[in-house]
């Protein structure tokens, strides 16, 4: 999260996957960090998924700097997931593989290309967009996932 007033808060929050239901109510301010931990099957990826817009709650709000945002898509969310499998495409590189976020068809204008650039530098990844995947260390892979 970032600075200013910006707190998390969830409030009644039911997450449904199957039989499986998690209800969720916590705050966090700004700046807190804070670990998801729990055995195989508690929940944190379901929490994680609903705070991302990739799983609808079926009671409660998500509210973000005092807005209800459990019914915006994912795109429209301050959060996203960085999932186990870093889901970079092989035969392409790391530039295009970010590249596709801002425009599947990978015409970029200079803007977006300045864009993919400052992704890259803000992940420690400058310099090493030409690369294949399979040229990074694992660690890397992610942070270009993201």
């Amino acid at each position: 999260m970032r600075g200013g007033g910006e707190m998390l808060e969830l409030k009644d929050v039911v997450l449904q996957q199957g039989a499986f239901s998690l209800q969720a109510d916590m705050q966090l301010n700004a700046q807190t960090r804070i670990a998801v931990i729990g055995p195989s099957g508690a929940g944190k990826s379901t929490l994680l998924m609903g705070l991302a817009g990739f799983l609808t709650a079926s009671r409660g709000q998500i509210n973000w700097q005092d807005r209800d945002i459990a019914n915006d898509p994912p795109a429209s969310r301050p959060f996203s997931v960085l999932f186990q499998d870093n889901n970079l495409f092989p035969h392409m590189s790391v530039e295009q593989n970010v590249g596709l976020g801002l425009r599947p068809s990978l015409k970029l204008s200079e803007v977006e290309r300045d864009a993919v650039q400052s992704a890259l530098t803000s992940v420690d990844l400058d310099g090493m967009g030409a690369r294949k995947p399979a040229e990074l260390s694992g660690g890397q892979q992610s942070r270009a996932a993201l």
